[in-house]
């Protein structure tokens, strides 16, 4: 593991002790000094570049073969898409992402004529046989079961009775497609270290390959162990010996950011954060319920998992989040924080050639703002020398839920002479749950 992306405080559990410390701030941007503030330091360092950054940028859901546009879609650069249909798979490849089929949505959960698998399973491997038929060609990553640890109301079986039905499935996709299909699971609700090693003892037992190992991360008060998870995974399972049989590649965490969070530009930016840091292999946004009395699944209305508003397509500021994700992914530094809450992305370039600071404050049980002192270092990898004048844009990614935001906020944009090769800049009055995205050019 290349220590190039996060500094973690000596015991993540413990809460952060700085809140009762009492700080008196510098009067910034011409704001009032204000008090009971906590302070963040963020370093970034332009000459360490992070090697094999892998873009976190995904989707459940959240389109149909049209809509919304394809303008909505572009700038996220989605690189995996989990989906429960079929007639979208050209539109997912079109726009440059991996199309991960959830084979259970297709069948049903127990209350359609079908029943659950474990009640026909001849029907079962008819359905499968005549899926894999109508699919060959197709670049499908096969996952068989959603969350098949949750009774109510993905399965109502036993745990051996779905280690069944993913055999079953297996073997007749492994006939039908060859070597080469990527088939894995099992896609439980949260990361189950024991279910997962008796997935894979199981097939291992029974001589079945898993090709993808998934889970997800929908515990919005558990941000700050999504990594430890994904290294845990990588360690004991796919690293493991004992495991080299079942030919294990990827690592997904196929469903992120929980139903608290899933407007919330700093929690979005946590989970990508962590995931970036531990090297998953991809992952997909959730989609929940819409808030408000009239409750409206934002898997199935066309929103993007509602990060754009239904119907007029108006980006939120989780669409926002996500861009400006998009855009720094592939020129990635270093950048460290001492506060495990205050997360920074940074990047030498985006696609309007400016380096960029892509920055989220998260926690659930906490309110208190914090100032942040952006330490930046070796400027003179972005081609700016000494005593040149560069400029600084500052730009909020603001926490307003469902509302739609047309553009991010100015917060300021200035011009400075550079004196050597480091900087330093202050963001006073960062709250919980937002972002801020600094863009830095000559």
């Amino acid at each position: 593991m290349q220590f190039t992306f996060k500094f973690k405080p000596i015991n993540k559990l413990l809460p952060i002790c700085l809140a009762a410390v009492t700080v008196l701030l510098i009067t910034y941007l011409g704001q009032q000094p204000t008090v009971a503030q906590l302070r963040s330091n963020v370093t970034v360092d332009f000459g360490v570049p992070a090697t094999g950054t892998i873009s976190m940028s995904g989707m459940l859901h959240g389109i149909d073969p049209s809509q919304p546009p394809d303008n909505s879609i572009k700038p996220l650069q989605p690189k995996l898409w989990r989906v429960g249909r079929l007639d979208i798979y050209d539109r997912v490849i079109a726009n440059g992402a991996e199309f991960q089929l959830v084979v259970s949505d297709l069948w049903g959960y127990g209350s359609n004529p079908k029943g659950w698998p474990y009640q026909n399973y001849p029907a079962w491997e008819a359905f499968i046989r005549q899926l894999a038929q109508q699919n060959k060609g197709k670049k499908i990553i096969w996952d068989i079961w959603n969350e098949p640890d949750l009774k109510n109301p993905f399965w109502k079986g036993s745990q051996e009775q779905f280690f069944e039905t993913y055999k079953r499935a297996y073997k007749i996709l492994r006939e039908e497609l060859g070597p080469s299909a990527m088939i894995g699971g099992p896609s439980i609700s949260s990361y189950n270290k024991e279910y997962l090693a008796d997935f894979l003892d199981f097939c291992k037992a029974n001589k079945l390959e898993v090709n993808f190992l998934a889970w997800h991360e929908l515990n919005d008060s558990k941000i700050l162990f999504v990594d430890d998870h994904v290294i845990d995974a990588k360690r004991n399972f796919q690293q493991s010996p004992s495991y080299k049989e079942l030919k294990l590649q990827k690592i997904y965490v196929n469903e992120i950011v929980g139903e608290l969070a899933q407007y919330q530009p700093g929690e979005i930016l946590g989970y990508f954060y962590q995931l970036e840091y531990a090297k998953a292999d991809g992952a997909c946004r959730a989609c929940w319920n819409t808030a408000g009395a009239r409750k409206v699944s934002n898997c199935f209305n066309n929103t993007l998992t509602g990060m754009v508003t239904p119907n007029t397509f108006e980006p939120r500021a989780a669409w926002w989040t996500y861009k400006a994700y998009a855009d720094g992914v592939n020129s990635r530094v270093l950048s460290r924080s001492d506060n495990d809450r205050l997360v920074a992305l940074a990047s030498k370039s985006n696609p309007e050639g400016k380096a960029q600071i892509l920055l989220g404050y998260f926690d659930r049980n906490y309110s208190l703002a914090t100032t942040v002192t952006l330490n930046l270092g070796n400027l003179e990898q972005l081609g700016i020398q000494k005593g040149q004048k560069i400029t600084l844009k500052l730009e909020k990614i603001p926490n307003n839920q469902e509302g739609s935001v047309q553009k991010l906020v100015t917060v300021k944009e200035e011009n400075l002479s550079v004196g050597s090769g480091s900087l330093a800049y202050v963001i006073p009055n960062f709250n919980v749950h937002e972002g801020y995205l600094l863009t830095v050019s000559k």
